[in-house]
């Protein structure tokens, strides 16, 4: 029994030891447990702390990357601008957003719907509009370098009641105009991170701005620049007109000439056939009152009659006379279809044309300044190939050429014409066996007023009218000459493709 009781002692302490020996690794374990669960505690506060920064930062890229976006797209200044308020007002997360353009410190009168509320609305708010504004150095004409913030402290406003913030910057517009961004928030504190991502985002805008304004500054210029070349085209084809006038002019006397020729043969030749008429009408009555005499009218006196006034006669002769008129005719149309072609200013559009039918219509134009004592050989093919001209433009430095060559030749000569295909060209050559020109003459050849001629004779425009011509036409204009033996063009005109 005694054994029993020592064994039930010692197995008492053994459990007691046991117990203890439990007890000490459950504290043991309970601070190990609470030292892990700690760090995970902190570990999961910094995880979420992490997140929300990482959420920030997304929020703040996605910001940046907003409106970078619109400031490399090609929305317009006022659609650019109205996003960036609107990205601004969500990242900033403020209730109220203002956009304003002032000219001298005054807003502008158009400013419907310039106010932003959240969540996304623009909004007119007359009342608001002008008790914010109240906030603004609007009288300032500098531009911002970064956005400034400026607590709100004006109890006696109503609509203002609980905003304590606004923050805002201005940036130039063109036109001496500045436009103001602000926006008003209720937060106690202005998060001055998010003030530097403004920043940046500042930056992106003034540069769309920069990009836009310039955009429209080039848009101006071009257009002014366009109205400059348009007015110079048109002063061009005005000067060119007004010599073409001038050589018609000078070339008025010779014209009514080469007309006049052939109206003066017409009208004699009209008034013989209205003699041969009269004759006929002579004829006619003899008849008539041999057949009311006699009944009827025979052979022979009818031979007897029509050999009275010489009918075969009057019928070959008619037939020239008429024949002779329809020649002359042709001619005239000829002379007024090329003064018309030659007078018409056009629009100075190129097509395709035959060379050698605006050589022979500018010929017949000058050709009173040349007939007499000068010899024309022609040795133009008709079979030239298609140029891109304006036929009137060149009959004009054609017979401006002509009309020269016979100044040059005022005591008789020869103008030589040829032309012929070269590699990628069409070259057409006018001589003249005239007095020629030195080095001095030729430098100055195509310069606007410069002439040889005496005063009153010529305007001084022709060769330099007629060289501008031939420059906008792409034709390679040489001119060499010879003291006493005479002048040769060369001009090289471009073929056509095909």
């Amino acid at each position: 029994m005694a054994k029993s009781r020592e064994e039930l002692e010692t197995r008492i302490a053994v459990l007691e030891r046991k117990v203890e020996r439990e007890k000490k690794a459950r504290v043991m374990s309970e601070q190990h447990l609470e030292h892990h669960s700690r760090a995970v505690y902190e570990a999961n506060q910094s995880l979420q702390a992490s997140l929300a920064m990482a959420k920030k930062k997304q929020a703040e890229l996605e910001f940046l990357r907003q409106t970078s976006g619109d400031v490399s797209s090609d929305i317009s200044l006022q659609e650019l601008i109205s996003n960036t308020v609107e990205l601004t007002g969500q990242f900033f997360s403020v209730e109220c957003g203002l956009f304003i353009v002032t000219k001298d410190g005054e807003a502008l009168d158009s400013q419907e719907d310039n106010i932003w509320r959240a969540p996304n609305q623009w909004v007119t708010d007359t009342v608001f509009f002008e008790q914010a504004v109240k906030f603004l150095p609007l009288h300032q004409q500098e531009c911002l370098s970064m956005w400034l913030v400026s607590a709100i402290d004006d109890e006696s406003s109503q609509v203002m009641s609980g905003f304590k913030w606004i923050v805002f910057v201005n940036f130039a517009l063109l036109g001496d105009k500045i436009a103001w961004l602000a926006f008003f928030s209720r937060a106690e504190f202005i998060d001055e991170e998010a003030l530097s991502v403004l920043g940046t985002a500042r930056e992106h805008l003034l540069s769309g701005i920069n990009r836009r304004v310039t955009d429209v500054n080039i848009r101006k210029r071009t257009v002014e620049l366009q109205d400059t070349v348009n007015r110079l085209e048109q002063a061009k084809r005005q000067l060119i007109q007004s010599e073409k006038m001038a050589s018609l002019g000078q070339l008025a006397a010779g014209v009514a000439h080469e007309i006049n020729n052939p109206v003066g043969f017409i009208r004699s030749n009209l008034e013989m056939l209205e003699e041969y008429l009269q004759d006929y009408q002579v004829l006619h009555e003899s008849m008539q009152r041999h057949i009311d005499s006699a009944g009827q009218l025979d052979a022979q006196h009818y031979k007897e009659l029509c050999d009275n006034i010489d009918l075969v006669y009057i019928q070959q002769d008619a037939k020239d006379l008429l024949e002779s008129n329809l020649e002359g005719l042709e001619r005239v149309k000829e002379i007024v279809e090329n003064l018309r072609t030659f007078s018409h200013s056009g629009d100075g559009k190129l097509e395709r044309i035959n060379l050698g039918v605006c050589i022979e219509g500018a010929l017949k134009i000058a050709w009173n300044a040349l007939k007499y004592e000068h010899i024309v050989e022609n040795h133009i093919p008709s079979d030239l190939p298609e140029v891109l001209g304006n036929i009137g433009q060149l009959q004009q430095v054609f017979v401006n050429l002509f009309v020269n060559a016979a100044y040059a030749m005022d005591a008789g000569g020869t103008l030589t014409l040829k032309a012929q295909v070269i590699p990628n060209a069409l070259l057409v050559e006018v001589r003249d066996t005239g007095c020629g020109m030195d080095r001095k003459t030729l430098d100055k050849l195509f310069t606007p007023f410069f002439t040889t001629k005496p005063v009153g004779v010529g305007t001084g425009l022709g060769l330099s009218v007629s060289y501008a011509i031939l420059e906008s036409h792409n034709v390679l204009t040489q001119v060499s000459s010879t003291v006493g033996k005479g002048t040769l063009f060369s001009l090289s005109f471009p073929l056509l493709d095909g």
